[in-house]
């Protein structure tokens, strides 16, 4: 049986703890992001097969827009029963802080589709990349994007202007914005 005196002790601790833990993620955060800094590096991907949809939404609703596109991407590969191949992406082909950006929206599946309205079938041929694994919530990933642009010019790389997230964690089922996983690259001119 606990005594009072015990119950107080691990109470106090249980206190400690807990004020301790914005300190823990703070630094949690700072770790995930030197990680994703020092793991930069040059790669060659495969080639990709996708059903994608191309669009110019205000830079302020991408979060929303893209829950709307991977939805139908998903019911529209769900309905016709294609095999999704792989994680989602986004492509961002011109990005305007202030104003509207255009995207590239894509689900990878095994066989060609003809798609349908706006949802299109494309095929990303091998390329060479700047890659990292992130791994925290999708506002945080600046100082990444950045680390990543300098890495490009230290090595005298040339971008093709395009940036590629490829998200491994699903937000539905994993609800801790800190343990998001995201690969970024930086496609690079050969």
């Amino acid at each position: 049986m606990k005594t009072k005196g015990n119950l107080f002790k691990h109470g106090i601790i249980l206190v400690m703890i807990f004020a301790c833990l914005p300190v823990f993620k703070i630094y949690s955060q700072e770790t995930n992001l030197q990680d994703a800094v020092s793991k930069i590096a040059i790669k060659q991907t495969d080639a990709i097969k996708a059903l994608t949809i191309k669009a110019e939404v205000p830079t302020s609703a991408i979060g929303t827009k893209l829950g709307e596109f991977y939805t139908k991407l998903y019911n529209y590969t769900k309905a016709n029963q294609i095999r999704p191949d792989g994680p989602p992406f986004t492509i961002y082909l011109k990005f305007d802080p202030q104003g509207n950006t255009d995207i590239i929206v894509g689900v990878p599946v095994a066989t060609e589709s003809k798609g349908e309205g706006d949802i299109l079938f494309k095929v990303f041929p091998a390329m060479k990349v700047v890659s990292t694994l992130y791994m925290g919530p999708y506002e945080k990933m600046i100082p990444v994007y950045e680390a990543m642009g300098k890495f490009i010019k230290e090595n005298n790389l040339e971008s093709t202007g395009e940036t590629w997230e490829i998200y491994l964690t699903d937000p539905e089922e994993v609800p801790d914005s800190s343990k998001y996983q995201t690969l970024i690259y930086f496609p690079i001119k050969q």
